[in-house]
């Protein structure tokens, strides 16, 4: 079976996605190339085709959110996904990381790890009472079912606003879950897409991939176990640029995670 790992990082993405503090940037920007390299690691054991985009097509759709630019580079990612030459797509976010022991998730048609809290609400208001809301961060798909994901999302992308509930959540998880109440996707493990804000603390000793979702990698980070922010923050300095209360979290009973970047680890390998 010829699997392909998707990855891009086109703009700043959600680093910049409502952001009030810049002054972490530079922490955020460097927690993400230890996602990558987690992901290249476990591609290269898997023995999985990696590639990686940054190319911009420099769309300017209206989507009358405060989030055009960034939503206008996320877009993207469904005109680069592969239409044919797979077996099988796992689209990663380029803020998922991926642990050593990590082995391949279920091969399924279409399969996503569903969200908890408020959005739920909104997608069984929109979309029907067995909807759920879906997270776009891990998607295991077949390469029919890339094909055809694609094709949708490319023709709603530029009406995006026809629906009520992408007006209400002008976001990409809301035109995922349009399709999804179409088009039922298979329910992931948690342990496949373990998002922080939503998980409890004894779920992430079986965790595979840890997806730091929002705009701060680092604050997203520190909601994860300190075992956890250990094996992420490996050999990244965080003395500057980080609050005194943040480096507190980090640095409490962890002198391992204060290190330096090894120079060789800026030099990248990636699939244009």
């Amino acid at each position: 079976m010829k699997t392909l790992v998707f990855q891009s990082k086109i703009g700043e993405g959600s680093l910049t996605w409502d952001r009030r503090d810049m002054s972490q940037l530079k922490i955020d920007r460097l927690i993400i190339e230890n996602c990558l390299t987690s992901v290249q690691s476990w591609c290269k054991k898997l023995g999985y085709e990696y590639k990686f985009v940054t190319q911009d097509l420099k769309w300017n759709f209206e989507f009358l959110s405060k989030n055009d630019v960034q939503l206008n580079c996320a877009f993207q990612n469904w005109t680069h996904l592969p239409k044919e030459g797979y077996d099988q797509i796992i689209y990663l976010d380029n803020d998922v990381f991926i642990f050593k022991d990590a082995g391949s998730p279920p091969i399924v048609d279409f399969g996503l790890v569903c969200r908890f809290g408020d959005q739920i609400q909104y997608a069984k208001h929109y979309c029907g009472n067995n909807s759920l809301w879906w997270n776009s961060g891990v998607i295991v798909m077949s390469q029919k079912r890339c094909k055809h994901l694609s094709s949708w999302m490319l023709d709603y992308i530029p009406r995006a606003r026809e629906f009520q509930l992408f007006r209400d959540l002008p976001r990409e998880e809301s035109l995922i879950t349009e399709y999804c109440a179409k088009y039922k996707p298979t329910k992931l493990n948690p342990i496949w897409n373990t998002m922080p804000p939503q998980t409890p603390i004894p779920m992430y000793s079986d965790a595979k991939f840890i997806h730091l979702l929002g705009a701060s990698k680092l604050n997203t980070l520190l909601k994860c176990p300190k075992e956890i922010q250990k094996v992420v923050m490996k050999n990244i300095d965080i003395s500057e640029k980080t609050s005194e209360a943040q480096l507190g979290k980090l640095l409490a009973g962890s002198e391992e995670v204060v290190g330096s970047i090894p120079s060789s680890s800026t030099k990248k390998t990636y699939v244009f």
